[in-house]
C-alpha cells in the first residue's frame, strides 16, 4: 500500500488512495469516535448516577459541557501547532499518535474514580487527546487525498461515527455493564484501531529549508481566501445545530406529546432506524458527491431532507410520522457527513494552515447551542414550535451554502 505524498501537495497531482487506505483510515476514525460519541450519549450519565445519585443530571451536564468546551478551545490551538510542525516522522501522524496516548490513557481510568473532580481532571486530558486526533486526520484528507476521492474519504471518516455509537453501546450496555470496566474496554479498543493507519501513513519529509507557516495568515489578501470556508463552516453548523434540536428532545417528545406507553423502548427503535439511514447514506453520499462533483447541491439536499423531518415532527406527531421522519433524518444526515467533509477540504484557502482551518470549523460545531436553543424554545413554547425552530435553522443551513463559489 502506497501512503507517501506531499503534504502540500495539488490535489491534482495527488495519487489515488487505495480501498485498503480506505479501509485503515476508517478503522482509524472509528477509535476516535468510540471516544467521542460513547461519554455524551451514555458513559458520562451513568458514572454520575454512580458518584451521586441524587445530583446525576447536574454532574452529568457539566462533564459533557466541560468536554465540549475543552474541544472548542483545545481544536484551533492544536491545529495551529499540527500545522507548524516538521519533524521526520510526519505532523499529522505525530499528533495523531501524541493525542491519541493523551486521550486513551486517563479515558481507562475515569470509570474507576470516586468524585466527579477525579473525573473531570482525565476527561480534561481526554479532551486535549482528542482535539489532537481530530485535527491531524482531518487534515490527512485534505494532505493525501485527490479531490475525485475526497466524498469517500469523507464517508470513511463519518460512517464509522455511526458504527462506533451502535457497536459501542452494545458493548457498555450488554457486555460489559459495569462502570469501570466499560471505560477501560472502550479505551483499550479505542487505541488499538488507529495503530494500523498510523504505522502505514507516511508523509513527505520536510526539507532543511522549508518555512514553517506564519502563525497569522490573516492580511487582508488573505482574508479573502477564507471567503468560502467560512460560509461552508456557517453551514456545517446550522446543519448540526438543526439535527441536535432534532433529535435531543426526541425522547421527550415520545413520553410527553405522543404519550408512548413505553418512551425508551421506542427511541431504541427510533435510534435503530436513523442510524441504518444514516450508515447507508453516509457512503452512498461519499460515492456520489466524487460522482457527480456537485457538493454544494448536494449538501443543500442533505439539509432538505432534514428539514422535511422536522417539519413531520412538528406538524404530524404520530409515532408513524416519527418513524418516517427518523428514517429522514438519518438518510439526511448521513450523506450530509460525507458531503459536507468533502465540500470542506475542497475551499480550504492555504495547505500550510489546513489543520489549523479545519480546527476552527470543528471548534465551532462543538458549541454547546442546540441545548441553549431547545432550552429557550421548550420554556415558552411546545413540541411544535421546537422543530419548526429546527426546520428553520437547517433550511438556512441549506440556503448559505450556495455562498460558497469556489466549487460547484
Amino acid at each position: 500500500m502506497s501512503t507517501s505524498a506531499g503534504a502540500a501537495a495539488p490535489s491534482a497531482t495527488l495519487p489515488r488512495v487505495t480501498g485498503l487506505w480506505l479501509t485503515l483510515f476508517a478503522l482509524a476514525w472509528f477509535g476516535y469516535w468510540m471516544l467521542v460519541m460513547l461519554p455524551g450519549q451514555f458513559l458520562i450519565v451513568k458514572l454520575a448516577s454512580v458518584l451521586d445519585p441524587n445530583d446525576k443530571v447536574g454532574i452529568g451536564s457539566l462533564l459533557i459541557i466541560l468536554m465540549a468546551m475543552v474541544l472548542v478551545v483545545a481544536v484551533p490551538v492544536v491545529g495551529w501547532l499540527c500545522d507548524r510542525t516538521r519533524t521526520r516522522f510526519g505532523r499529522r501522524r505525530l499528533w495523531a499518535l501524541g493525542g491519541l496516548i493523551t486521550a486513551t490513557v486517563p479515558f481507562a481510568f475515569v470509570g474507576y474514580q470516586q468524585s466527579w473532580q477525579g473525573a473531570a481532571v482525565l476527561l480534561t486530558l481526554v479532551g486535549l487527546g482528542e482535539a489532537a486526533v481530530l485535527v491531524s486526520l482531518s487534515a490527512v484528507i485534505a494532505d493525501r487525498v485527490p479531490e475525485d476521492q475526497r466524498g469517500r474519504a469523507s464517508a470513511a471518516m463519518g460512517l464509522p461515527q455511526v458504527f462506533s455509537l451502535a457497536i459501542g453501546m452494545v458493548i457498555v450496555t450488554e457486555l460489559v455493564p459495569e462502570v469501570g470496566p466499560s471505560w477501560l474496554v472502550i479505551a483499550v479498543i479505542a487505541a488499538l484501531c488507529p495503530v494500523p493507519f498510523l504505522i502505514t501513513y507516511r508523509e513527505r519529509p520536510p526539507s532543511g529549508d522549508e518555512p514553517r507557516p506564519s502563525p497569522w495568515r490573516w492580511h487582508p489578501t488573505a482574508l479573502r481566501g477564507y471567503r468560502d470556508l467560512g460560509w461552508a463552516g456557517l453551514s456545517r453548523v446550522l446543519v448540526n445545530v438543526g439535527n441536535l434540536v432534532g433529535t435531543t428532545y426526541l425522547l421527550f417528545f415520545l413520553s410527553d406529546e405522543l404519550r408512548m406507553p413505553d418512551p425508551d423502548g421506542a427511541l431504541m427503535i427510533l435510534i435503530l432506524v436513523y442510524l441504518a439511514g444514516c450508515a447507508v447514506a453516509t457512503w452512498a453520499g461519499g460515492l456520489l458527491t466524487d460522482r457527480w462533483r456537485r457538493r454544494r447541491a448536494l449538501v443543500a439536499v442533505c439539509a432538505g431532507l432534514q428539514v422535511v423531518a422536522a417539519l413531520l415532527l412538528a406538524l404530524l406527531p404520530t409515532w408513524e410520522a416519527t418513524l418516517v421522519a427518523g428514517v429522514l433524518l438519518g438518510v439526511g444526515y448521513g450523506a450530509f457527513l460525507s458531503v459536507d467533509q468533502a465540500l470542506l477540504t475542497d475551499v480550504l484557502p492555504d495547505p500550510e494552515t489546513r489543520a489549523r482551518d479545519l480546527g476552527i470549523v470543528n471548534s465551532a460545531q462543538h458549541l454547546p447551542i442546540a441545548p441553549l436553543v431547545g432550552w429557550a424554545v421548550l420554556s415558552v413554547a411546545g413540541y411544535t414550535e421546537l422543530y419548526l425552530v429546527a426546520a428553520a435553522i437547517m433550511a438556512v443551513g441549506g440556503i448559505v451554502v450556495f455562498r460558497v463559489k469556489g466549487v460547484r
